[in-house]
């Protein structure tokens, strides 16, 4: 892969050099993990507006309420193998990335139900109840003891098909 000597001097111009000597495997994973990124930032920089509609808040409310089920998945598992403590670095790496993910949208899910408590004058749990609306990304997901069960109950005292 090419390297880049000189980050101060990037042109489009060298990036798009340096792109074009990528093998196409590797060019493959960039395009993937420069739309992941792409995505990432469009959301991270998305804020509520404080006068949308109530249906606009609560969509806002509902499309930060879970990472995209890939991301989900992948967040859990590399949960659970960082509880096993078997987490290389580079998954640590993307744990900790989805995890900031995750963060990001819990605060920007609380400002815009912060916006439903003052217009609705509830509490945030019984908005959230009236909407049913859930933090999904601390429920421990189905996948996670389905794709090891034993290991899964082992490490966390749960019998097997009891959650």
């Amino acid at each position: 892969m090419a390297t880049i000597e000189n980050p101060t001097e990037l042109k489009v111009e060298h990036l798009l050099h340096s792109v074009k000597q990528l093998s196409p495997i590797e060019l493959d994973e960039f395009t993937r993990k420069f739309i992941e990124w792409q995505q990432r930032e469009a959301a991270i920089g998305e804020e509520v507006n404080p006068d949308a509609t109530d249906a606009e808040v609560v969509a806002f409310i509902r499309k930060n309420s879970q990472l995209p089920e890939k991301a989900y998945q992948h967040y859990w598992q590399l949960r659970l193998k960082r509880e096993d403590e078997t987490l290389s670095d580079d998954e640590q790496q993307t744990y900790e990335e989805l995890l900031r993910q995750s963060t990001v949208m819990d605060i920007k899910r609380l400002e815009a139900l912060t916006i439903l408590v003052h217009r609705w004058r509830k509490p945030v749990k019984e908005i959230m109840a009236e909407l049913g609306l859930i933090v999904s990304h601390l429920d421990e997901p189905e996948f996670a003891a389905e794709s090891a069960p034993e290991t899964y109950a082992e490490n966390h005292s749960v019998e097997p098909g009891k959650r």
